[in-house]
């Protein structure tokens, strides 16, 4: 009887961690991707509560666009000299990994003075959100942690 109160407790404890260790995923521009012409890119961010460890994922045409994380300086004057990183696949996934704030451009000539950037500012801990919630390495091992000591538990139970 003691052991199955113990591992009650533990597998408490597990989901706590396990619960706490979620990022969301943002598709950048929903649906229509990360593209230039009909989506506000600042409105779309503003609607969002971004947290440490959520995920950005870029959908775009490779050929005709790029995303590059810039300074504030850049990102409020589209003069990109010095971008923090380029990321050019058409489908880049980007963890946001500190609190702070972020500023994203499209850095083909043009893109960013027509919309194609957006701002976001880290201020929680806990991912929220409407976007699906996938969960981290971390919780694929405590899943299977978990799944060991049940085992060995039933094992030694009867």
């Amino acid at each position: 009887m003691g052991l199955a109160k113990i591992t009650i407790i533990f597998l408490s404890f597990i989901t706590i961690m396990v619960a706490s260790t979620t990022a969301v995923v943002y598709e950048v521009g929903d649906s229509q991707g990360w593209i230039i012409g009909n989506i506000d890119y600042s409105q779309w961010a503003s609607t969002k509560n971004f947290h440490v460890n959520d995920i950005l994922v870029f959908n775009y045409n490779n050929k005709y666009h790029n995303v590059m994380q810039v300074s504030k300086q850049e990102y409020e004057s589209c003069t990109i000299t010095n971008p923090i990183a380029t990321f050019n696949t058409g489908k880049d996934c980007i963890t946001l990994q500190a609190y702070g704030d972020y500023y994203y451009v499209c850095g083909i000539p043009g893109h960013c003075q027509i919309g194609q950037k957006f701002h976001i500012n880290i201020v929680g801990t806990s991912s929220q959100g409407s976007a699906s919630v996938v969960a981290s390495p971390l919780c694929f091992m405590l899943l299977i942690t978990i799944s060991a000591i049940l085992e060995f538990c039933f094992f030694l139970t009867f």
